[in-house]
């Protein structure tokens, strides 16, 4: 393999066969709808999304579709979805939901496949759970540009991602061959700046708890978070603004 894109197309191809939700063939509309990942994530998104129902939404690094699934179940009506093999598990989801308007495959790289004319100035929403950690440190400054440029005037950019400041650092980064790049909240931010985003945030959402285990365990991550705020402080002269385990972020495209 000459590159690590290509590295990382016959990766998840090969991961793909061994999972039984793909390995099966295509995804069926209602496994897709009753994503239980979805379920976990839901309320989260009612804050994040824009009231507007009728935005262009576009899921890249689709998995299991839970985003989609959400997009779907909050009421959105044009949702695109692209990632490696997208054909081969979602086009029945596209040919049963109306709502799910198309599908993309990634052939060699997502900054690519946006490279396309059909992808410039047109969605309101790209959401990438995931996936900014699989791409090569040299193709990052591109793929944000294209990012950019298949946002409209205003369109937001939404991120999550494994954040090397969290409990476990080095699980996140080695926890799948995957993983090409590590982020934590400040050079994931300087990236969105240099690609011409504004209104840079990093997201610390909240998951409902249900049932005293629940809560119990949450307020345990608290006091652990807390403490590693207080060593970066100590040791940095900072707080950073996030330590959690899950670094999320977004960024508003800026006027051309």
């Amino acid at each position: 393999m000459d590159n690590a894109n290509q590295f990382l197309s016959e990766l998840y191809k090969r991961m793909d066969a061994s999972n039984p939700l793909y390995n099966r063939g295509q995804i069926e509309p209602k496994t897709f709808l009753s994503n239980t990942i979805a379920d976990h994530f839901i309320s989260q998104y009612q804050s994040i999304l824009p009231n507007d129902k009728n935005i262009k939404i576009l899921d890249i690094g689709v998995g299991e579709g839970w985003f989609a699934s959400i997009c779907l179940s909050l009421g959105y009506t044009n949702i695109e979805l692209a990632d490696f093999g997208c054909s081969k598990k979602f086009l029945n989801i596209k040919n049963t939901l109306e709502q799910i308007n198309d599908i993309h495959d990634v052939e060699t790289s997502i900054k690519d496949l946006l490279s396309q004319d059909q992808f410039y100035n047109k969605y309101d929403f790209i959401h990438m759970s995931h996936v900014i950690e699989h791409i090569p440190k040299y193709d990052l400054i591109d793929t944000m540009d294209s990012l950019n440029h298949s946002l409209r005037r205003k369109g937001r950019l939404f991120m999550r991602t494994p954040n090397l400041l969290g409990p476990m650092p080095f699980h996140s980064l080695y926890c799948t061959p995957g993983h090409e790049y590590g982020f934590i909240p400040d050079n994931l931010s300087t990236l969105f700046a240099i690609s011409n985003f504004s209104d840079i945030k990093i997201h610390n959402l909240e998951i409902a708890q249900k049932g005293f285990s629940q809560f119990f365990g949450s307020i345990v991550r608290r006091l652990y978070l807390l403490n590693a705020k207080i060593k970066y402080r100590a040791f940095e002269g900072r707080f950073p603004q996030s330590v959690s385990p899950e670094l999320i972020i977004s960024g508003i495209k800026s006027a051309d």
